[in-house]
């Protein structure tokens, strides 16, 4: 069994500094060196790929990443990926790569909630968990993976819900995968609504895309940055309402060809299609035209700039229509 740990950075590759600060310095070599009891689970080899905090991981960047597992998925010799990562935009990375990789071999990302230089850092068991998750049977045929904790998540469902605690990354509504006990891995359902996997190219991605969560009386001018770009994302209250001062500059983008598609801002749940009626309503959404989306907002936003570059926001989102 061959795991190849393709290393970005983030808190798990991270050590303080003289003035105390922690940044990320420390190689996926090092990485896997602290933990030898990896060597009686797989051949594990190393992909030093950038070594960077996760939020200055770029789409280009993500889209690198997605043509460098594909990359590994040709190679006979590797049985699973495992990607080390910052936990802040972990799960936008790790949908990126659930939408756009369709090799076999499966992919784990995880990272670390405590850098090694804290009391009871997570970053070594988070590894050895995923190197385990990757060598398993069960890890194919389930779309990329996110492990932390002990717990195996689908990217498509997984977020990070707490800024400190080691639980943070949870699947809300529909709880993990698997479970990591000892030395193995125990598998619990299958992964929901999995989709198509979509080409895209570095000339056709764009960052473009805005992101805005609603909340009440906004002002209007909070959709001013949407105005001529690729596309607009929306979490909105409750099962899909907005207020009725924001329906007017939504028509204009909509008019203007500017891509609109709505979630929720409620950390569980979908959208409604025939509730309410009223003026902002879920009624009003399909009146506009938006996309429904079944992700939180920043996996829309995701979602969005994938859809965009292969050309395809029908397949990705719904469109309800009254």
């Amino acid at each position: 069994m061959s795991i190849v740990v393709i290393s970005t950075g983030g808190t798990i590759a991270s050590t303080e500094a003289a003035d105390g600060a922690a940044a990320p310095d420390l190689t996926g070599e090092e990485l896997v060196a602290a933990i030898p009891e990896l060597g009686s689970v797989a051949d594990v080899r190393t992909h030093e790929f950038t070594n960077v905090p996760s939020p200055h991981l770029t789409i280009d960047r993500m889209q690198a990443l997605s043509a460098l597992c594909a990359e590994y998925d040709t190679d006979p010799s590797i049985d699973g990926i495992v990607v080390t990562h910052g936990t802040d935009v972990l799960e936008e990375t790790a949908y990126f790569l659930d939408l756009t990789y369709g090799g076999e071999t499966p992919v784990v990302l995880t990272g670390a909630m405590r850098n090694p230089s804290l009391a009871s850092p997570d970053g070594s068991g988070n590894l050895l968990a995923s190197v385990r998750t990757a060598a398993s049977e069960g890890a194919r045929d389930r779309g990329v993976l996110v492990c932390l904790d002990d717990r195996v998540h689908a990217a498509q469902d997984v977020t990070k819900t707490n800024t400190m605690a080691l639980d943070s990354f949870r699947s809300p509504e529909f709880g993990p995968l698997a479970t990591v006990d000892e030395s193995r891995v125990v598998w619990h359902r299958a992964v929901a609504d999995g989709g198509p996997v979509f080409d895209v190219s570095d000339e056709s991605l764009t960052n473009d895309v805005h992101a805005v969560t609603v909340t009440a009386e906004m002002p209007v001018a909070q959709l001013d940055c949407a105005r001529g770009a690729a596309g607009l994302c929306l979490a909105t209250t409750g099962a899909g309402h907005i207020p009725p001062t924001i329906v007017p500059a939504l028509e204009e983008l909509r008019d203007a060809g500017v891509p609109l598609a709505a979630t929720s801002r409620c950390p569980e749940g979908r959208l409604a299609r025939e509730t309410y009626g009223f003026e902002g309503s879920e009624r009003t959404l399909q009146e506009l035209g938006i996309y429904y989306a079944a992700r939180n907002l920043q996996k829309t936003r995701i979602a969005t700039v994938v859809g965009l570059a292969a050309d395809a926001l029908d397949e990705l989102f719904e469109r309800p229509e009254r």
